[in-house]
């Protein structure tokens, strides 16, 4: 069993299980959240090498998650991934600097791959 562990939030249920799936079959252990408040929860319950956030979401934004984080604990925030397709215009209101990478979707899995992999301290297992 892998000692790094992979927070993904994201309310497409397509893209949430296609990443949970493919970071479990990398050795990652995975949890995941449907939208921002689970998403939260999960983080106030417990600790994460990466956590993988979708920025467009019912009931608590990706935006809104990131600036209770912010607050909260802001030292996780090194350690978020955004995947978005919002638009460039609507990217303004995100302080990437803040975060540890931005991918765009659709996004390359093994981009995601490397990303999570560089983020949970260890190398990518894609060389």
């Amino acid at each position: 069993m892998s000692d790094r562990r992979i927070l993904v939030v994201d309310d497409d249920a397509a893209i949430r299980q296609m990443c949970i799936v493919l970071l479990q079959r990398h050795g990652y252990a995975v949890d995941s959240a449907h939208d921002g408040n689970e998403g939260l929860s999960r983080l106030r319950d417990g600790e994460y090498d990466a956590v993988i956030l979708d920025l467009m979401m019912p009931k608590r934004s990706g935006f809104e998650l990131l600036d209770t984080v912010a607050a909260e604990q802001p030292e996780t925030l090194a350690r978020v991934i955004v995947t978005t397709g919002v638009s460039s215009n609507d990217l303004r209101n995100l302080d990437s600097s803040r975060i540890f990478a931005l991918i765009r979707k659709p996004f390359d899995i093994h981009e995601l791959l490397r990303k999570v992999g560089e983020c949970a301290g260890r190398e990518s297992v894609l060389r």
